[in-house]
């Protein structure tokens, strides 16, 4: 398992102006072989920092979602917003235990 985590901080006010953005590329990004969990998620303290959560059966899936034409498109759409920072980072995962509910 491939875990995924970063960050998008966008402009006052573009991450509202992106929501929508963001949630089609959710739904596109959850239907690829091997993506077990994709979301972008607003920080409560920072309305513009985009908090990105991923989880993948493989690195080679992780890699071919990065090649796929969707994801590629996201890119050149999230040019039309100022992107003041993003940060990406992926580790070498497996589920170790549940700590509250399900």
């Amino acid at each position: 398992m491939i875990l995924v985590m970063g960050h998008i901080k966008l402009a006052k006010g573009d991450a509202d102006k992106a929501r929508q953005l963001f949630a089609d590329h959710m739904a596109a990004v959850t239907a690829e072989d091997g993506c077990d969990h994709y979301s972008f998620a607003i920080d409560a303290a920072d309305p513009d920092l985009i908090r990105i959560a991923e989880r993948w059966d493989t690195a080679e899936a992780l890699a071919a979602h990065g090649q796929a034409d969707h994801q590629k498109a996201f890119g050149r759409a999230l040019r039309a917003f100022t992107v003041e920072s993003i940060g990406v980072k992926a580790w070498n995962g497996e589920f170790w235990r549940t700590l509250i509910g399900d």
